[in-house]
């Protein structure tokens, strides 16, 4: 699972190289921030399951983090606390 993340984490950094170089579109503006929310949940599951947290990556959790940012990562871990 690990690779496949690594594997993400390439393609995000070449999409960020690609639209540095020239005026991003509004599709590859959408999916570097999607792959940065799949990428920056993998990263804070990994960091935090020393802990036991826990953050379920799925359709709705990349949505939100893609849309959100880091707040939604706060927010998600918040949720995870409490249980809810």
């Amino acid at each position: 699972m690990t690779f496949v993340f690594l594997g993400l984490f390439t393609i995000l950094l070449a999409l960020i190289v690609r639209s540095s170089l020239g005026q991003p579109r509004v599709f590859l503006r959408v999916l570097i921030h999607i792959l940065g929310g799949i990428v920056g949940l993998w990263l804070f599951n990994f960091l935090l399951s020393i802990i036991g947290l826990d953050i379920p990556i799925n359709l709705f959790t990349i949505l939100l983090v893609g849309l959100l940012g880091f707040p939604a990562v706060l927010a998600l871990s918040v949720l995870q606390l409490l249980g809810i």
